[in-house]
């Protein structure tokens, strides 16, 4: 076994992390996105604007702004006359010393609060009760989208999807579902609904996988891309690879790059299913967790339609065009007052090695 490496916690806080997007008016060294020639990167959607010179500026001076106080976070999006713009993620509406433009593209500012998963302080009525399509009841098969948890913590996720290797079947979700921000036993049992949604019991009969891969979640300035892990199914007949009748149904085993306005949709532990639209690419986040930060490169933002696109509990939903073909865009992981941020789909699944058992 190779063990690399938002949840609901009622024993200690897990802080997810979600975009944080950062530029800066001098010039820093080394990019941390992806190339400018990236094909797939350059344009906004199909019949979008050219990005390349709004990543460049992104990248030159991203790191420079994420050192000052009250930058949560800086990505790629678009101005509202359809522009190419660098976007700033601050704590509050006070801060200041940002720039109007970096290197001539044009700078927006949102207002997006603190990126991170935040702990219930109570647990909520109901929990784990209705069976059918609450998310938080024991069902088998379990469908995409329901509550899921360590056996080590009274904690709950979110099921993303069923992947493959080979003949193997796993659950994919976040390492900080599965794997306990790194700190989860090698082989731990992983149980459905997870601790939190059972008043923090233990039920071994609710055991559906056995922790198996992660990517380890480094703090302290480093980059991560992915807060990844995968849990190898006990009986493949307990899991199901779709959502419950009021989801999307079988995601697709082809993925598609997150682009600009993008519709897409989610089925999760806590919000359900819901729908949203990407708002930002290439961003560079600082996603606190109760162990402290990690810093996400290559992230992709969403901001919700008529609502929360998600909340604490939805950690590890799988995101999903939102269209009859559901193309796997990424993987949720985190999220703040007005957006949720996402693992793109494909470094999630090469991580790990596996594919997505869809249609």
């Amino acid at each position: 076994m190779h063990f690399r490496t938002i949840a609901l916690r009622a024993t200690r806080p897990l802080v997810v992390g979600f975009a944080i997007f950062a530029a800066a008016c001098a010039t820093d060294s080394g990019p941390s996105g992806p190339s400018n020639d990236d094909a797939s990167f350059a344009r906004a959607g199909q019949q979008g604007p050219d990005l390349r010179a709004a990543s460049a500026a992104k990248e030159r001076h991203a790191s420079r702004l994420m050192r000052q106080d009250g930058i949560e976070g800086v990505g790629v999006s678009l101005t509202d006359d359809g522009k190419p713009a660098v976007v700033v993620f601050t704590l509050h509406g006070a801060v200041g010393r940002i720039p109007a433009d970096l290197d001539g593209i044009p700078v927006k500012v949102e207002v997006s609060g603190k990126f991170e998963a935040i702990l219930p302080r109570a647990k909520p009525p109901g929990a784990g009760g209705g069976g059918g399509s609450n998310p938080t009841s024991r069902v088998r098969p379990v469908p995409v989208g329901f509550s899921i948890g360590n056996v080590g913590e009274c904690s709950a996720g979110t099921y993303g999807a069923r992947v493959i290797s080979g003949t193997t079947r796993y659950i994919l979700s976040n390492n900080h579902v599965l794997a306990l921000q790194n700190h989860a036993a090698p082989n731990s049992t992983i149980l459905q609904p997870g601790r939190y949604d059972t008043n923090c019991a233990i039920d071994l009969g609710d055991a559906i996988a056995t922790l198996s891969d992660f990517e380890p979640i480094v703090f302290g300035g480093a980059n991560n891309t992915v807060d990844v892990a995968i849990a190898r199914i006990n009986n493949v007949n307990d899991v199901s690879n779709a959502t419950s009748s009021d989801g999307y149904g079988i995601p697709n085993k082809v993925t598609v790059p997150a682009a600009l306005n993008q519709a897409v949709q989610k089925c999760g532990r806590t919000t359900k299913c819901t729908k949203g639209t990407v708002s930002a690419i290439n961003a560079t986040v600082n996603v606190s967790y109760s162990d402290g930060v990690a810093r996400f490169v290559n992230q992709v933002v969403i901001t919700g339609r008529r609502g929360a696109f998600s909340r604490s509990g939805d950690s590890g939903s799988l995101i999903v065009t939102d269209n009859a073909a559901a193309n796997p865009v990424a993987l949720l992981f985190a999220g703040g007052q007005t957006t949720t941020i996402g693992n793109p789909i494909n470094a999630a699944l090469s991580a790990m090695g596996v594919t997505i058992d869809g249609k």
